[in-house]
């Protein structure tokens, strides 16, 4: 089975998402379904070129940003 090939970028982003996956899963059982929907609706929720790159650069500084935030111990719910 041959691998795909992805840029720096492509995989930068999916790399992104496993981080947010695995910060997820460090949340209270209880509310991890709600952070895992918000992930998703996060990512899904922009509609960007594939070419875009100064857009994709800067929604991954934003999201890092957030996930900065939403990684704190103290944040045990999300309300999107």
């Amino acid at each position: 089975m041959s691998q795909i090939r992805r840029s720096g970028l492509q995989t930068e982003v999916i790399n992104f998402y496993r981080k947010c996956c695995r910060a997820v899963r460090k949340k209270p059982i209880e509310t991890q379904n709600r952070f895992q929907q918000f992930v998703r609706s996060q990512f899904r929720q922009h509609t960007i070129l594939p070419r875009d790159h100064n857009m994709i650069e800067y929604m991954l500084r934003k999201g890092k940003r957030q996930l900065e935030v939403y990684e704190n111990d103290s944040v045990k719910d999300i309300h999107s």
